[in-house]
């Protein structure tokens, strides 16, 4: 009976110690590259491709940059949540990873990345494990998934 009780306990402290993070943003997760973006009100599309402008979301945490670039000033972090058709993005920090984080105050520093506001809210469109689409009340963001 002490042999089970120890092994009972055993179990139980394995099983909780491995503490393993989880997201619940299915195939939002992942490393996803601005292919286009459409102007609602002017109708035109230009191509983003060789922009190599990238989104990264884990967590709650979604991280824009230029994938070529190795300065600090080009990456932009924000806090996002997800309701329904719904992704709200808030509280945008340029990430100076010696420096700090310096919270954005000027909306036009995240155009580059299809962002106008500091809170942005985008309608998922579609998502699949290879493409998304987001639109804002401006811009239709077109993305493929690394």
């Amino acid at each position: 009976m002490r042999r089970l009780l120890i092994y009972i306990i055993g179990v139980a402290l394995a099983v909780t110690a491995c503490d393993i993070e989880r997201s619940d943003n299915g195939d939002l997760d992942g490393l996803w590259q601005l292919a286009a973006v459409d102007t609602l009100d002017g109708g035109g599309t230009t191509d983003m491709r060789d922009s190599q402008i990238v989104w990264g979301v884990q967590g709650s945490l979604l991280e824009t940059r230029v994938a070529s670039s190795q300065d600090g000033d080009e990456v932009i972090v924000f806090r996002f949540s997800r309701v329904g058709d719904e992704l709200i993005l808030t509280a945008p920090y340029i990430s100076l990873r010696e420096q700090g984080d310096i919270p954005v105050e000027d909306a036009s520093l995240l155009n580059r990345f299809g962002i106008t506001r500091l809170e942005q809210h985008f309608k998922v469109l579609q998502l699949s494990g290879s493409h998304m689409q987001l639109q804002s009340d401006a811009l239709r963001l077109h993305f493929h998934k690394y």
